[in-house]
């Protein structure tokens, strides 16, 4: 499995060129080797070595050490960051534990700032396929933990016991998820075992890491095989009840249902586009139970934005999603009534381009649209809105520079205070501050 030089970064390449002229072992580490080997284009480069943080601040003046449970070198190039590590052992082990014995002892790790050898930096990864090394100079892949094999055979497998490496670290569950999906890849036996006993480890996790990593299943390219590894795991059900429930809901064949299944798949499709947004992500999916009536033309309905928003806010609040998201994803739900055809037209348009969410609102409609009614043409639409916001800002102050007019705020109970004589001297200037100290 050759690795051709011209595909790895130049800045990657000159981090690693200096640190082993500096003495210090080096290497390219984990998903970008992975990458690599599989023929895929890397996200980004890691490097690993045997340099502390401090001596990489001191051979980088483009660096910045970030981090409190991983102590990370993160070096500038632009808006390009090449993360480099030290190399670590694992805490639980450099401290003589093992994990025999009281299977109920937890074994999270919570602090990993323990530095290590090449070897022990790679026994301490989660899975094979990214306890890989790529050594520059020698032009050679190291493997430690046996994982060309598993690239061959296209198997996701931990490193060392799956049952301790879940509970030292429960978000391992989704990483294992998201690369059986993404890469289309098996999960190895004992590693899915491991999988449906320790789920309920993943809820000691920080919320906002366990979602960021719900937001990475669901723009990888692989929506919807990654729900339908969550729901045969039963995490679905552990870190979405709501919605997991209607999409269970008998037997998985409700109407709603079918529609979720359809937006994940237009999310996959979309993928080599346009990035979305975590608030366009979260209309995606609740989008389908939130109702056809936010997407369409339907006069006979009433109060149908206390509908959505009835709906809306228990899913997301089972989500635990971040309140700006939550907040940002119902406005732009309510939105798509104005933005869909109608033979009476809702709002005012000139309104709601100028909202901060206008621009999402419409990534909203052009991907759930369709999900309800494939009829549906979503660019005619969006090419009426996008003209009508054009407009909107030709219509902006027409002389260059110029700042536009902000209205006047009127002083609270400023008309009373005058009807009543009071605070407003007859229409005279107030005294001097100096006058009214006195």
């Amino acid at each position: 499995m050759p690795i051709h030089q011209d595909l790895i970064d130049a800045d990657a390449q000159k981090v690693i060129r200096r640190l082993v002229h500096a003495n210090h072992q080096a290497y390219l580490v984990g998903g970008c080797v992975r990458d690599l080997l599989l023929e895929r284009t890397p996200k980004d480069f890691d490097i690993a070595t045997s340099a502390t943080p401090q001596e990489i601040k001191t051979l980088f003046r483009n660096c910045r050490i970030i981090g409190r449970r991983f102590r990370l070198a993160h070096i500038f190039f632009g808006s390009k960051i090449i993360e480099t590590a030290t190399f670590r052992a694992n805490p639980r082990e450099a401290e003589g534990d093992d994990g025999d014995g009281d299977e109920s002892a937890d074994l999270l790790i919570r602090r990993d700032n323990v530095f290590g050898s090449a070897e022990e930096d790679a026994r301490r990864r989660d899975f094979t396929m990214n306890g890989l090394f790529y050594d520059l100079e020698a032009d050679q892949v190291i493997d430690y933990v046996g994982g060309l094999g598993d690239l061959v055979t296209r198997t996701v497998r931990t490193i060392g016991d799956a049952d301790i490496r879940f509970r030292e670290d429960p978000v391992r569950i989704l990483r294992a998820i998201k690369f059986a999906a993404r890469l289309d890849f098996q999960i190895e036996e004992s590693a899915w075992r491991a999988i449906t006993t320790h789920r309920g480890e993943i809820p000691k996790c920080a919320p906002p890491r366990v979602l960021e990593e719900i937001y990475r299943l669901l723009r990888g390219g692989a929506a919807r095989r990654s729900m339908e590894l969550l729901r045969d795991t039963g995490i679905l059900e552990l870190l979405m009840p709501g919605l997991s429930r209607l999409v269970l809901a008998e037997g998985g064949q409700t109407q709603a249902a079918r529609w979720w299944w359809k937006a994940l798949d237009r999310i996959d499709a979309g993928h080599a586009g346009k990035t979305p947004t975590n608030a366009v992500l979260l209309c995606a999916v609740i989008g389908p139970f939130v109702g056809a009536e936010a997407f369409r033309d339907d006069d006979g309905l009433r109060n149908v934005d206390e509908v959505i928003e009835d709906r809306a806010r228990p899913l997301l609040d089972g989500m635990r999603v971040s309140r700006r998201d939550s907040e940002r994803a119902r406005h732009m739900l309510l939105a798509q009534r104005r933005i869909a055809p109608s033979t009476r037209r809702r709002g005012r348009p000139n309104a709601l381009v100028r909202r901060d969410y206008f621009r999402e609102a419409l990534d909203v409609y052009r991907l759930l649209a369709p999900v309800f009614d494939p009829s549906i043409a979503p660019d005619e639409e969006i090419a009426r809105f996008s003209h009508t916001a054009q407009e909107a800002e030709r219509e902006e102050p027409s002389v260059e520079g110029e700042e536009p007019m902000q209205r006047r705020r009127r002083r609270r109970g400023g008309r009373k205070r005058r009807a009543a004589g009071g605070g407003g001297n007859g229409g005279a200037p107030p005294p001097p501050i100096a006058a009214q100290s006195e």
